[in-house]
Formats: C-alpha cells, sequence, structure tokens
C-alpha cells in the first residue's frame, strides 16, 4: 500500500512539473518581474511579462492584459516587440496602484495565436498588429496571480507620493457676497492627488468647479498636475482656517504635511442709506413767475419733464418685464443652494434677508422652509 501511494505521489509531482510544458512550453516561455511585493497602499508597482518563442516552426502572436479588479488600479506604461515570425520576442510594462491593504491578487489574460508562413503572407498588410482575415488558432493561457501583500498608510493620510502645494487668493477684500476666486495647485509625483474637499464647507458660501487634472504615467511613475478653482462669498468678514493636508512619500517612508495657510478677508458692507439720494434732484422748482422769461423756462421744464415721464414709463415696463422673468426663475428654482446662487448674481440688497435666511437654511438647518422662502421673493415688490 504504501509503495502505491508513493508511486502516485510522483506521478502527481510529475505531471504538475511537465504539464505547463505540454501545455505551451514547447511554443514559447515567460518570465514575470515586480518592482516590489510589498508596497504601500496606493503606491506604484511596476510590472514586466517577458515573452520569447521557443518553438521555430510556427507562428506566434500574444495579446496581454491584467484582468480589472477593485482591488488595484493599472495602465499599460510601454510595450516592446521584436517582428520575427519564427522568433517572436514581446516586453510589456505596467504600472500598477493597489487599492486596498493586505493580500492583493493580480490576475491576467493571455491569449497565444498560433498560425502559419502561408496565413501570414495571404493576409499580411503591413505590420504584426495589422492583419486581416488571418487564420489562427487561438489559445487562452493560464497564467498563475502574482500575489502582493500591501501595507496600509499612516492614519489620515490624503496623498500618496511626492508633491507640493500652492494657493492663491485673487483679493482679501470684498463685498457683501462678492465672490473671491482661489487657485490651489498640486504637483508632483505618486498616485493621483484627488482630495474630495481641498477646501472644506464653512459658514462662508463656497463655489467649486470640476478639479482640472493631468497625469502621465511612464515606467518611473505618473507624473501629476491637478488644479482646482474655487470661489468664496459672504456677508460679514471671516477667517478662512488653515488647511492641513497629510501625505505620505512610499520612497523615503516618511510623513509629511501640505499647507494651505490661514486666510483673512474683509468684507465690506453697504449701508442701505447709500442706495438713497440724500438730495432732490432736480431741485424743487420756483413758484416765482414775475417774468415772462420765467414762465417759458418752466414751459420747457414741463415739456422735458412729460417726455422723461414717456421715457420712464418705457423703462418701468422694461422693468417689470425683468423682474416678472426674475421670478419665473425664482418660481422654477428647486433647491436652496440654486436659488441662493440666483439671488447672488441678482445682486440686489433689497434680498439680503432672503440670502441669510437660505445660508441658515443650507449650512445650519434655519428656521424658514425652502418654500417660505422663496414665496417671501416671489410676493416682494
Amino acid at each position: 500500500m504504501k509503495q502505491n501511494h508513493g508511486r502516485i505521489y510522483w506521478i502527481w509531482l510529475s505531471l504538475y512539473l511537465i504539464l505547463p510544458h505540454l501545455l505551451y512550453g514547447e511554443d514559447f516561455s515567460h518570465k514575470f518581474n515586480i518592482s516590489k511585493s510589498q508596497p504601500y497602499l496606493k503606491e506604484a508597482v511596476l510590472l514586466t511579462l517577458e515573452i520569447k518563442q521557443t518553438n521555430p516552426n510556427v507562428v506566434l502572436l500574444f495579446s496581454f492584459d491584467l484582468e480589472k479588479s477593485n482591488d488595484y488600479t493599472f495602465r499599460r506604461v510601454d510595450i516592446k516587440e521584436e517582428d520575427g515570425y519564427h522568433s517572436a520576442y514581446v516586453k510589456y510594462s505596467y504600472l500598477i496602484y493597489p487599492l486596498k491593504s493586505g493580500v492583493v491578487s493580480l490576475k491576467f489574460k493571455l491569449q497565444k495565436r498560433l498560425t502559419t508562413d502561408e496565413s501570414i503572407a495571404y493576409s499580411y498588410s503591413g505590420d504584426r498588429d495589422n492583419i486581416k482575415g488571418l487564420v489562427t488558432t487561438d489559445s487562452n493561457i493560464e497564467l498563475s496571480p502574482i500575489k502582493l501583500n500591501v501595507q496600509p498608510l499612516p492614519a489620515q493620510t490624503e496623498l500618496v507620493g511626492a508633491f507640493k502645494l500652492t494657493s492663491k487668493f485673487k483679493t482679501h477684500k470684498a463685498k457683501v457676497y462678492q465672490a473671491i476666486p482661489c487657485t490651489v495647485t498640486i504637483k508632483g509625483q505618486g498616485y493621483p492627488p484627488i482630495i474630495k474637499d481641498i477646501i472644506p464647507q464653512g459658514d462662508y458660501t463656497l463655489f467649486k468647479e470640476q478639479p482640472l487634472l493631468k497625469s502621465v504615467a511612464t515606467i518611473q511613475g505618473t507624473q501629476n498636475s491637478i488644479i482646482y478653482n474655487m470661489a468664496l462669498s459672504h456677508n460679514q468678514s471671516f477667517i478662512l482656517k488653515a488647511r492641513h493636508i497629510k501625505a505620505f512619500n512610499p520612497k523615503t517612508k516618511t510623513s509629511y504635511t501640505l499647507t494651505i495657510p490661514q486666510q483673512k478677508f474683509e468684507i465690506e458692507k453697504v449701508d442701505p442709506q447709500e442706495l438713497i439720494d440724500q438730495e432732490d434732484s432736480p431741485k424743487p422748482l420756483s413758484r416765482d413767475f414775475s417774468s415772462i422769461s420765467d414762465f417759458f423756462s418752466y414751459l420747457m421744464v414741463f415739456i422735458a419733464g412729460y417726455f422723461t415721464a414717456l421715457l420712464v414709463k418705457s423703462k418701468y415696463k422694461k422693468e417689470a418685464k425683468e423682474e416678472n422673468i426674475f421670478k419665473n426663475r425664482v418660481k422654477s428654482s428647486k433647491s436652496a443652494k440654486e436659488l441662493l446662487a440666483l439671488l447672488m448674481a441678482e445682486n440686489n440688497q433689497k434680498f439680503q434677508k432672503q440670502i441669510e435666511a437660505l445660508e441658515r437654511l443650507i449650512y445650519t438647518n434655519g428656521n424658514q422652509t425652502f418654500k417660505e422662502i422663496q414665496n417671501e421673493i416671489i410676493l416682494s415688490e
């Protein structure tokens, strides 16, 4: 019995060692190389695969890629080929970023396409990747996964790589609800530096655009440049607290901090009295009709006033039409943020109360509902 068990063991071992060669070993050999097997989370890993044809009696073509997974992201950064129909050689290079800590399995898809010289001669139209109507025998080759042991990042890390940050605020003095543009730029090598709230929400109003990201992946890593365009506004002076972004450089295994410094903004309030003329213009007419010249002077004033009244009436009609358009836009607003943006664009001091109510509703759950504020604006004169 022991002898039989021993024979079975050696038969299975022989099959295990020989079977891969029976499947494709006589046609080609392959070799994986990986830059590191214990990377940090979101650290770049360079993977290369070299394939060499070993059977000179056939014509071989190859197709290779990684399988998609939520555990990692990848990009092909290079491919080198030597075109010999009976001595094919190809080298694939991939940049991989693990997206979870712990064990991550890299899985592959490799297809071997076998054909003949006759088929190549019949359908050849330029190069190995531009072959039409080529008759091939295709085989999916199973490659063993490569396992990465991914190390976690230090707590609260937001960026992985070597980056620099610059920030720019157009002004630090503005009027009530005037937009203050600002730009934050991050450049460097590493995992693309996308941060959800690079400037967090506060008691101010924050307008954001989609970040402008440019990433170029090479064998050396991924070079990034990202620009965050934003704007701030408030109805009173305020302080934007410093923003500290914790980053980690896997090459040096050290943490560092990128900072948007604290900013102080002076908001100039507009006095409602400044909007009202303090002097009558024109001044009240004198009732002294002692001379004919005065009479004709006042007659000319009357005529001018008549035509002015016509112009004012036309202006009021235009303003009424514009007011109806504005109120229709207020009615069609679907959210507090949309209505707040509309009022700020209107830049009318009479809506200051509603603007403040909307801000309280958005940021502190104020005591007025969206519909109540909306109706106030619609019913205002």
